[in-house]
């Protein structure tokens, strides 16, 4: 924290706690002598005075050690200081009370028999007080400026951790893409061509946002009817699929980057599909989510079911918005929940 950045509003504390510190230093000495109240705003203002000095002689030691980066022993050095002038400057303002009250008929209550031990315990507690408010809010300043550096490089570090997820999504698809190519080109060389385009055209538009962590409902969307699409030309009516979700969530929502295209990939991964039990996969909107669904017809030889790509999806939900997945699964179903973010969460 720099000494700029509080300086000044330590010397607004101090023009309105002084009076008050005054006010409250004085009072109880009237109160128990019974001295006359015409001469209380005098004592008062002279209390302020010296409080006022001492607020501004704090702030200045604070100041000089924070901007030389002083150790922290230092501060009993800042603390006698003080406290030493704080004595000398209440004995002196007492003297300037004592004529305040020369004359009077009443004995003197800042007699000579007080002093020195009523101004040094009157100076010890006032600089008492300015000592623990400043320190207070230094701590606290501190203790929130720390905050803050541990928030940002927590963000740092969430920010590379969900580019790693990110990139992982990646060569796993391109993998299976290029099986899936290898697959066609013996099968249907001209479906073979048609999905080369469609995969062409996908990547182009998967790499376009660059490093952006949130893409738009819409956007996504798009993404995974070409990924879909891509499927269809491989297994043709053995996969169907149907997506309703309304037009203005499309525009204001956001969702982690390749999140609908992986729960789509996940479905097929681990489902068995034919012409007579096709697979059924409904994107639908619901309550804030957006819910991917499908017929559960597990494939008896299925690949790898380590559940990666869940796990990937939920840990960069977690990063990017705090929000969780919702996994549903029966003997009929399985289902994906994940929560459309709003346009000031985008860059969470």
């Amino acid at each position: 924290m720099k000494p700029d950045s509080y300086i000044y509003r330590f010397f607004r504390t101090s023009l309105f706690t002084s009076p008050l510190i005054g006010i409250l230093a004085i009072s109880p000495i009237f109160i128990n002598r019974g001295i006359s109240f015409s001469t209380f705003p005098k004592a008062v203002l002279i209390i302020t005075g010296v409080t006022l000095v001492l607020w501004w002689l704090n702030i200045l030691l604070l100041y000089a050690k924070e901007r030389l980066n002083s150790p922290r022993y230092l501060n009993p050095v800042r603390y006698l200081i003080t406290y030493i002038i704080a004595i000398l400057l209440t004995i002196t303002a007492m003297k300037m009370l004592r004529l305040c009250f020369f004359g009077m008929t009443e004995t003197p209550v800042f007699s000579s028999k007080l002093l020195p031990y009523a101004p040094t315990m009157l100076g010890l507690a006032i600089n008492s007080v300015i000592l623990i408010i400043l320190d207070s809010v230094m701590h606290k300043s501190k203790q929130a400026q720390f905050e803050i550096e541990k928030a940002k490089l927590n963000l740092s570090h969430a920010e590379a951790l969900n580019q790693q997820l990110k990139q992982q999504i990646h060569p796993h698809f391109l993998f299976n893409s290029l099986s899936t190519l290898k697959s066609l080109i013996h099968k249907s060389p001209e479906a073979a061509e048609d999905y080369l385009v469609k995969l062409s055209d996908f990547l182009r538009k998967s790499v376009s946002p660059g490093e952006d962590n949130l893409f738009k409902v819409d956007d996504e969307l798009k993404l995974c009817i070409d990924y879909l699409e891509m499927q269809k030309i491989r297994y043709g009516v053995a996969l169907q699929y149907h997506i309703t979700v309304p037009e203005e969530i499309r525009n204001t929502g956001y969702i982690p980057a390749f999140s609908l295209q992986l729960l789509v990939e996940n479905a097929l991964k681990h489902n068995a599909l034919t012409d007579e039990a096709p697979l059924k996969i409904d994107i639908d909107y619901n309550s804030s989510r957006l819910i991917v669904s499908n017929n559960l017809q597990r494939r008896k030889l299925s690949e790898s079911n380590s559940g990666l790509g869940l796990i990937n999806l939920s840990e960069r939900y977690r990063i990017l918005s705090g929000e969780e997945i919702i996994i549903y699964e029966d003997d009929e179903s399985f289902s994906v929940s994940i929560k459309v973010l709003k346009n000031e969460d985008h860059n969470h």
